[in-house]
C-alpha cells in the first residue's frame, strides 16, 4: 500500500527552465525528504510520472490511488479541466467513503495543495462536495500592490523560495501526524483517546479561503503549546445545526480567535450574514454572559476589499461596541498576532514546568551572544561569527534541522538565556528581521528575567536604498557598506557585552 498518492495535471510539471525539474517533481522530492526526517523513515509516495493527458486511463493506476492512505491533489486551472484528474479524486473519495472512511480523527485523507489560483465556481462544479470543507495549503500569494500571483518557487526569487520551504514543512508536519495514525494498529474509524491538554480551550473560528493558511499555522502553534483547538473539523452546513454547533463550541472555550480577510464568506440559508460574521456575533453575545471569555480579532494592516458586505463588516468590527465586546483587535502581521495570542494565553498554562525553580544566575564563563540569521545567510555570516568568538564570546547560532517544534523551542531557550543579541540582515527578507526583533520585545513573556546587554541589527550586503534606510528604536543598527567585513563596526557591541 502507498502512503501517499499525488494527483496532478502533467502540464503543471513542465519546468520553466529546460534544465530544471518541474514543480511537481521538486515538490515530490522535498516532501519525501521532510517526511522522512519527521517520521524517521521514508514514506512511500506514488505519482504517475510518464502518462500524458490523452493516454488511456489504466486500471493499474486506479488501484495505485485507491489503495493509498492519503491523496494530495495539486489544484490548478488545468487540474479542474482534466477528466483524468477529476476521475482520480472522485474515485479515491468514493473508495475511501465506502471503505475505511475519508476522515481520521477529524483530519481528512484528501489534502488540497493549491499551486495556482483557480475559479471557485469551477471547483464547485468539478470537485466532490467534501472539498469545500477541507482546509488547503496555498503555495502562492497575491502581491498587494500589483495584484499579481506569485507562486512559491525559487524561480520567483529568494522570498518565494523561502515561502515554499516554509509551506512544505507545514504540510509535511500535518501529513506526518496523519500517517502515524493511519499506520498504527488502531482501525481508521476508531477514535484514539487524546491526552488531556494542559492549556486552554481555544475556539479558532472558521475563516474564508484567503486566510485559511494563517488559521492552520495558528492552530498548529497553539496545539504544540498544549492548548486544545476547536472545532477539530468542518462546521455543519445546515443553518440550524451550524448555529447550535458554534454556540456549543464557544461555551466550551476559554478563548475565541477570529481572523478577518478580504472575502466576506458563505452566507448560510436563513441568515443575514456570513459564517465569520455569525461566529463573531455569537462570540460577542457569549462574552456578555461569560466575561472570562478572552476574545481576539485579527485583520491585516490597511485591509482593502472590494466587497461592500465585507467593508461594512470591517467597519462594524472597528466602530461598533457590540461587535467589539470583550475583544482585543490587532491590525498587524499574522505572525505578530500569533505571538501576541500565545503570549496572552501563556499565564494560563498549567504545565508542570511553570512550577520548576528558575535557573541560577550565571556566575562564570564567557558572555554569550545569540547570533540570529536566516538559513539563506549561513555562508555570509561566517566572518561575523568568527570575529565574535575570537573576542572571547560564546556564540549561539540558530537551529535549522529537526522538527518545527524543536527548532522553535531552541530559539526561545537561546533568546531567554543569552546575554546579547546580534541580528544579521543579509539576503533575508525584511519581514524576517521584523519578526525576530518583535520576538525580542516579547522575550519577558517567554520567561526572560533580565535585560539584554546589547541588541544590534547588522546590515550586510546585498544593499539597496530602502535597506540602507532601515532604522529601529528597539535596537542599534550598523551598516556594512563594503563587501569586506569591518571589525570596527562591532567594536561597540563587543564592549557593551564584555563590559
Amino acid at each position: 500500500m502507498n502512503d501517499i498518492f499525488i494527483s496532478y495535471a502533467h502540464i503543471d510539471d513542465q519546468p520553466l527552465d529546460a534544465e530544471e525539474k518541474g514543480w511537481i517533481s521538486k515538490f515530490h522530492r522535498v516532501l519525501g525528504v521532510k517526511l522522512g526526517q519527521l517520521m524517521g523513515e521514508s514514506p512511500t509516495i506514488w505519482r504517475d510520472p510518464k502518462l500524458k493527458g490523452n493516454d488511456i486511463f489504466d486500471e493499474k493506476i486506479v488501484e495505485e490511488f485507491k489503495n493509498a492512505r492519503i491523496m494530495i491533489s495539486v489544484l490548478t486551472p488545468r487540474y479542474l479541466k482534466s477528466d483524468w484528474c477529476r476521475r482520480e479524486i472522485t474515485d479515491f473519495y468514493q473508495a475511501a467513503k465506502s471503505g475505511e472512511g475519508v476522515n481520521v480523527n477529524g483530519k481528512s485523507r484528501i489534502i488540497k495543495v493549491v499551486k495556482t489560483p483557480y475559479e471557485s465556481a469551477a471547483a464547485l462544479e468539478h470537485l466532490p462536495a467534501v472539498f469545500q470543507s477541507i482546509l488547503g495549503f496555498d503555495f502562492y500569494e497575491i502581491d498587494p500592490e500589483t495584484g499579481r500571483t506569485i507562486e512559491y518557487d525559487e524561480a520567483f526569487g529568494p522570498k518565494a523560495k523561502q515561502s515554499y520551504f516554509s509551506r512544505i514543512y507545514d504540510l509535511a508536519a500535518e501529513i506526518a501526524i496523519l500517517l502515524k495514525q493511519l499506520q498504527s494498529d488502531q482501525p481508521i474509524g476508531a477514535k484514539a483517546e487524546a491526552p488531556k491538554p494542559e492549556g486552554m480551550t481555544v475556539f479558532l473560528a472558521a475563516v474564508t479561503s484567503d486566510v485559511e493558511g494563517g488559521r492552520e499555522k495558528i492552530a498548529r502553534e497553539l496545539s504544540e503549546r498544549g492548548h486544545r483547538v476547536i472545532p477539530a473539523g468542518p462546521l455543519p452546513v445546515n443553518s440550524t445545526e451550524l448555529e447550535a454547533e458554534i454556540i456549543k463550541l464557544l461555551e466550551q472555550a476559554d478563548c475565541a480567535v477570529h481572523l478577518i480577510g478580504k472575502k466576506y464568506g458563505f452566507i448560510p440559508e436563513d441568515f443575514d450574514c456570513s459564517v465569520p460574521c455569525l461566529q463573531n456575533r455569537l462570540s460577542a453575545d457569549l462574552f456578555k454572559r461569560k466575561t472570562t471569555l478572552k476574545r481576539f480579532i485579527w485583520m491585516p494592516k490597511s485591509l482593502a476589499t472590494e466587497d461592500p458586505r465585507q467593508i461594512n463588516f470591517i467597519k462594524e468590527l472597528q466602530e461598533d461596541p457590540q461587535a467589539q465586546a470583550g475583544a482585543e483587535i490587532v491590525e498587524d502581521s499574522l505572525d505578530n498576532f500569533r505571538d501576541f495570542v500565545v503570549d496572552r494565553l501563556r499565564p494560563q498554562l498549567k504545565a508542570a514546568a511553570a512550577a520548576t525553580p528558575a535557573l541560577p544566575a550565571k556566575t562564570e564563563g564567557p558572555a554569550s551572544v545569540y547570533l540570529m540569521f536566516d538559513q539563506v545567510d549561513d555562508g555570509a555570516v561566517a566572518s561575523v561569527e568568527d570575529y565574535l568568538f575570537d573576542q572571547g564570546l560564546e556564540v549561539l547560532v540558530p537551529t535549522f534541522e529537526g522538527e518545527e517544534a524543536d527548532i522553535k523551542n531552541a530559539h526561545v531557550e537561546k533568546m531567554i538565556h543569552c546575554d546579547a543579541v546580534l541580528i544579521f540582515y543579509g539576503s533575508c527578507v525584511r519581514t524576517w528581521v521584523d519578526m525576530k526583533l518583535m520576538s525580542l520585545l516579547k522575550s519577558p513573556g517567554y520567561g526572560r528575567a533580565k535585560p539584554f546587554l546589547a541588541k544590534t541589527i547588522y546590515l550586510a550586503p546585498p544593499t539597496d536604498p530602502r535597506k540602507e534606510r532601515y532604522r529601529s528604536n528597539a535596537a542599534e543598527v550598523v551598516v556594512q557598506k563594503s563587501d569586506t567585513f569591518d571589525p570596527a563596526l562591532l567594536a561597540g557591541f563587543v564592549r557593551a557585552v564584555k563590559g
